[in-house]
């Protein structure tokens, strides 16, 4: 892969991370809301979420256009490490050992699915 197409894989999967993170905090702040129906759902935290989260998308369709998805796809594995930080950092989320050996198994596959072929 093209270091342009790697870096547009990893803005994908920042976009669609803090998209994810924001969205639970929106749900957070949902929970805890007075309001009812659609309005408990009416926050800035909301908006910027989905804005984030759909850019995100959009963005991932046309790097499908650029990159076979056998070699995108595997970025998207970063998601299921960078949203456990992200809410680690940012909401308080726990931590724990056995998701952060799991972030190793995923790093040691996306590298193993870069690995150039002969």
């Amino acid at each position: 892969m093209k270091p342009l197409d790697i870096g547009l894989c990893l803005l994908c999967v920042a976009l669609g991370s803090a998209g994810q993170v924001m969205l639970r905090a929106a749900a957070l702040q949902a929970a805890h809301s007075n309001a009812e129906g659609l309005a408990r759902w009416a926050s800035l935290t909301t908006v910027l979420a989905l804005v984030l989260y759909v850019t995100g998308m959009l963005l991932w369709l046309w790097v499908l256009t650029r990159v076979p998805i056998t070699q995108a796809f595997a970025f998207f594995g970063l998601g299921f490490i960078a949203v456990p930080l992200m809410a680690n950092r940012w909401l308080g989320d726990p931590l724990t050992l056995q998701m952060l050996a799991g972030s190793v198994v995923i790093m040691g596959g996306i590298a193993l699915t870069q690995w150039p072929s002969r």
